[in-house]
C-alpha cells in the first residue's frame, strides 16, 4: 500500500523541474498587504530550541550575507534546512525587483547582498507532519509544513533601506489548507517553476500546486520556459488577493487511503501576474 503511495509523491516531486518564477489582473493589487514583517533587527535574537521533529522556530535572518542564507537544492531552488524533512523555499527580493540569480556554486552574485527584513518574525512555530508506512513508521519526508516559504528582502552589502512592503501570510492549518502568497514585488523569475508539462506554476504544501499567467503591462510575450525571459520582469500585481484561502482533497487509492502529496479539487487552479519590465 505505502509503496504505491510514496512512488505516486515522488513521482508528483520529478514532475517539478525547479526555475524560480513567479503574477495579473487588478484584484491583488501592489501595496494591498495588510499585515508587515517585524522591523529589521538591531540585535542578536535568541531562537526557541526545538523540542521535537514536529515544531520549529523560524530563524533571525536579518542582517545575514544572503550567500550565508540556506542552501540550492536539486530541485533548483533555495531552501534551508530546518529538520529532517523541513525545507522551506527561501525567496530574495530586491528594491527594484532584479533577479538575483544564486545557482552558482560560489554565490558571488549572493555575496553582494545582505538581508534588510523577513516576512515571517523569527521564533515563529513551523508545525510538520510526515508520511508513514504501512506499519505506522514515520518517514523523513514531510506531508505538510505550517511554513514552507520565506520571502527575504534584500539590499546590496554597504546599503540599506529596502522599503519593500512585505506581506505575512499566514500560516498553513492542516494538510489540506494553504493561503496564497505575495508575489507583488518580486522578480517574475523567483515566483515559481516549470513542470515537465510546460506549465508556470507554484507548489503550496500538501502537494498542491497553482498555475501562475503571465499578463505584461505592455502587451508583449513573455517565454515562460525561459529563465532568462523570466528574469527581465517584475511582478505589479497579482488576480488572486494575498492570503486567500486555498482548500483541497487529496486523490485516493481503491480502499480509500489518500496520496498525501496529490492534490485535487483545488478552490484556486491559477493566478494572473501582471508584470512589468526592469529597466536597465
Amino acid at each position: 500500500m505505502h509503496g504505491t503511495k510514496l512512488t505516486a509523491a515522488v513521482a508528483t516531486g520529478a514532475i517539478l523541474v525547479a526555475l524560480s518564477a513567479c503574477g495579473n489582473a487588478p484584484a491583488g493589487s501592489q501595496g494591498k498587504a495588510t499585515a508587515s514583517a517585524p522591523a529589521q533587527q538591531t540585535k542578536t535574537v535568541q531562537i526557541k530550541k526545538s523540542p521535537d521533529k514536529y515544531t520549529h522556530y523560524v530563524k533571525n535572518y536579518v542582517g545575514m550575507n544572503a550567500a550565508n542564507v540556506g542552501y540550492m537544492a536539486m530541485d533548483g531552488r533555495r531552501h534551508d534546512e530546518y529538520g529532517n524533512g523541513v525545507h522551506p523555499v527561501i525567496v530574495f527580493v530586491t528594491p527594484d525587483g532584479t533577479h538575483i540569480d544564486s545557482s552558482d556554486s560560489e554565490s558571488k552574485l549572493l555575496r553582494k547582498y545582505r538581508v534588510s527584513s523577513q516576512n515571517v518574525a523569527p521564533n515563529t512555530k513551523i508545525k510538520s507532519a510526515f508520511d508513514k508506512d504501512e506499519d505506522g513508521e514515520e518517514y523523513d519526508l514531510t506531508i505538510w509544513n505550517s511554513i514552507d516559504e520565506i520571502v527575504l528582502a534584500v539590499d546590496e552589502v554597504g546599503k540599506s533601506g529596502n522599503s519593500i512592503d512585505m506581506t505575512k501570510i499566514k500560516a498553513s492549518p492542516n494538510n489540506s489548507t494553504a493561503y496564497i502568497r505575495d508575489y507583488v514585488g518580486r522578480n517574475l523569475a523567483d515566483c515559481g517553476y516549470i513542470s515537465m508539462t510546460g506549465k508556470f506554476v507554484d507548489g503550496y504544501t500538501g502537494g498542491s500546486y497553482v498555475q501562475l499567467d503571465v499578463n505584461a503591462n505592455d502587451g508583449s510575450y513573455v517565454d515562460v520556459s525561459d529563465s532568462k525571459s523570466l528574469s527581465q520582469y517584475r511582478v505589479t500585481a497579482q488576480s488572486v488577493e494575498q492570503n486567500t484561502e486555498l482548500t483541497f482533497e487529496h486523490e485516493k487509492d481503491e480502499d480509500g487511503t489518500e496520496y498525501s502529496n496529490l492534490a485535487i479539487n483545488q478552490s484556486i487552479s491559477s493566478i494572473t501576474l501582471s508584470v512589468e519590465k526592469i529597466s536597465k
